[in-house]
Parts: C-alpha cells; sequence; structure tokens
C-alpha cells in the first residue's frame, strides 16, 4: 500500500475515532452533560373549577365541607387542571396550617350519566423538598394526583377503599397527622401552608 493508501487509512480511522467520541461510545456519562438535566420538569397548573361542580358533589361531602370549616379547616375552594373537568379537588388547609385535605372527584361515564368517584389525598411538604401522602383510592395509586411523580413507600400510605361518609375521612386524616408527628419528632421540619403557596406546592407534584 502506497503512502496515498496510508493517508486515506489514516483519515478514515481519525474519522472513526472522531464520531466515537462525540458520540460519548467510550465514555462515561456524566450526569452534568444531560442536555435536559437543566430544563425545569412542566408542572400543573391547578385552575378555579367551575361553580357548576358544587352542585355535583355528593351530599355527604358538602355536609362534611360544613362540619370541616366548623371545626377549625380552611376551604381553599375548588380547583382542577386547566382545560380539563374529568375530575375537580376540594381544597381545605388543615388547623395547624401543615397539611392540604383534598376530596378528590373523579367524574366517568359523562355520555351515559355522570358517576362521581371519590378519593381522599392528605399532602405535606418537608422544607428539603420532599412530601408525605396519606391517601384513600379504590383503584389504588395510578389514580392518584401525584400521576408520575409517583411517591416512594416510605411518602405514601395508601388504603385501597373508597371513600363515602365522613366515616371515611376522618380515620385517614388522623392518620397522617400521627405520620406527621413522628416525622416531627425524627427531625424532618414541615412547611406552614396557606391559600398563596398550597396550590403552587400541589401543582409541582401533580402530573
Amino acid at each position: 500500500m502506497g503512502i496515498g493508501g496510508f493517508i486515506l487509512l489514516a483519515a478514515v480511522l481519525g474519522t472513526l475515532a472522531y464520531i466515537l467520541w462525540v458520540e460519548g461510545t467510550f465514555r462515561k456519562v456524566d450526569p452534568s452533560d444531560d442536555l435536559f438535566a437543566a430544563l425545569p420538569k412542566l408542572s400543573v397548573v391547578m385552575e378555579k373549577a367551575p361553580q357548576a361542580v358544587e352542585t355535583q358533589a355528593p351530599p355527604w361531602q358538602r355536609t362534611l365541607s360544613e362540619k370541616l370549616q366548623g371545626s377549625g379547616f380552611r376551604l381553599v375552594g375548588d380547583y382542577s387542571y386547566v382545560a380539563r373537568q374529568f375530575f375537580w379537588a376540594r381544597v381545605f388547609l388543615a388547623p395547624d396550617s401543615k397539611s392540604a385535605l383534598l376530596l378528590v372527584n373523579w367524574v366517568a361515564g359523562i355520555d351515559q350519566g355522570k358517576q362521581v368517584t371519590c378519593n381522599l389525598e392528605i399532602y405535606s411538604f418537608e422544607k428539603g423538598g420532599s412530601f408525605l401522602l396519606t391517601a384513600c383510592a379504590q383503584d389504588g395509586a395510578a389514580s392518584l394526583l401525584t400521576g408520575a411523580n409517583r411517591p416512594t413507600e416510605d411518602q405514601l400510605s395508601l388504603h385501597l377503599k373508597a371513600v363515602f361518609a365522613e366515616s371515611s375521612v376522618m380515620p385517614i386524616f388522623q392518620e397522617h397527622q400521627e405520620r406527621l408527628a413522628a416525622r416531627e419528632a425524627a427531625g424532618s421540619q414541615f412547611r406552614e401552608l396557606d391559600p398563596v403557596n398550597v396550590l403552587p406546592s400541589l401543582s409541582k407534584i401533580f402530573s
């Protein structure tokens, strides 16, 4: 092979080495090289639900709402995703301002008469960025508003049963308070919530 052949072979090998380097085939991947790492995660924007949803809430839920407010809970309002009407969540702040209690109403069978399925989701947010969730949903975690941001087993306590009365709600809230107290005793600090920051806090973990 003449000098021209060696030059051609060197050019081919050089090009191949450059491609392998650029593609990172033999390089250790550094997470900081991830082009998407710096992009902000999309959060769900919660909007005020139409007033019409109040008439769709089960009677026991309307009665419970009055009792909760009478015992120190603050009603933030009814909220849903932007441009999505298949659910709404009635949001309350607990008396200690460390938990948000959501009565989540999923609407099914719109074409053949509406059927409302109720979930209960109670959230508290640690100052370090984690969150605590105690929930009650008869069809499991797949329908929780956390969606893709699935809580770990340590974060989530899930009861697989329907929510259809006040008697189903208050024991779950009490359980959440006990879990919260245990975390605080172990050194965790939880943020205080108010009507201004509770919706942005929830939106960050909903999807």
